[in-house]
């Protein structure tokens, strides 16, 4: 499912909260870990050799309470710009998986938003970001996996990936789906005769589209599914905080369409108390096509 894990790292609070959760994926995936670190040449005060050797020796302290696990391997960036030089690393890696951390120490929230949201937008494969603070903790357990639904081709992968990775860790599978207007659309509609029904309307749909998805996924997992009455963003979040990791789609839509349109998965990353997820756009159907050549393996 993910052989191959891509972490960004630079020594701050994000890197760490990073660097553990993607142990957590590898061990229960067992997959291969590069841990990607800023280094520029030309403006060091120390090598190459010496800057990835401190880089060890705190990626090290990070993972000794951890359990078996393949040992990593290094690269630095000297890339101006974080994002590009992971998602360089990523594809050059063929990684399946890239994590970074959401806390972002005396940035605007402006620029956090920014570099959360451009971080899945072009990714070449699945993302996943770690809460503020998440190193803090003892080591995490997969075992409360929750899946944010939705019937687009990247929600319906991030359905089977979240089933493919509760497998692996021997947890269950907590599907959701929100069922509302976006905040926008309800206010503009909030005095309209016919909001209960189509507000009824989008809940039958959407409930119904719930039960013939995971209905698609047979027994192989524990599974729980509800529909709930409310924003999608508003229900993950407030699930979130019953959740280990909550996995979603993405539409990926570029910045300008983006702003006007509003983003679940943008919302949920940003405030969700539990590690997040996202399939985005452009890898969805290789990640269910993937899941599902594979789901003989479980």
């Amino acid at each position: 499912m993910f052989d191959r894990i891509v972490v960004g790292y630079a020594g701050d609070q994000a890197g760490r909260d990073a660097v553990r959760l993607a142990i957590t994926l590898a061990g229960v995936c067992g997959s291969e870990l590069t841990v990607v670190f800023p280094y520029k040449p030309l403006f060091a005060s120390v090598s190459g050799d010496a800057a990835e050797e401190r880089v060890r020796a705190e990626v090290s302290a990070l993972t000794a309470d951890v359990g078996e696990l393949n040992a990593p391997t290094y690269h630095w960036t000297p890339s101006s710009w974080p994002i590009r030089g992971l998602h360089e690393m990523a594809r050059f890696a063929e990684s399946d998986l890239l994590v970074f951390g959401s806390a972002r120490d005396g940035l605007s929230d402006h620029l956090h938003i920014s570099l959360m949201e451009r971080m899945v937008h072009g990714a070449p494969c699945a993302v996943a970001v770690a809460p503020p603070r998440y190193a803090d903790g003892a080591p995490q357990q997969l075992l409360r996996i929750g899946v944010g639904f939705s019937s687009s081709e990247e929600g319906i992968a991030a359905l089977h990936l979240a089933r493919k990775l509760a497998a692996r860790a021997g947890g269950r599978l907590e599907v959701f789906a929100g069922a509302g207007l976006e905040p926008s659309l309800a206010s503009y509609a909030s005095s309209s005769p016919d909001l209960p029904q189509v507000e009824r309307q989008i809940f039958q749909e959407t409930e119904t589209a719930l039960e013939r998805a995971t209905d698609e996924l047979g027994n192989q997992v524990p599974l729980e599914r509800e529909t709930i009455r409310g924003d999608p963003a508003d229900v993950l979040i407030e699930r979130s905080s019953e959740l280990d990791v909550l996995v979603l789609g993405s539409r990926a839509y570029g910045p300008v369409r983006h702003a006007l349109m509003g983003s679940v998965s943008a919302g949920v990353m940003r405030e969700a108390l539990c590690a997040v997820l996202v399939v985005p756009r452009g890898v969805s159907r290789r990640d269910r096509d993937t899941a599902e050549e594979r789901s003989g393996d479980d």
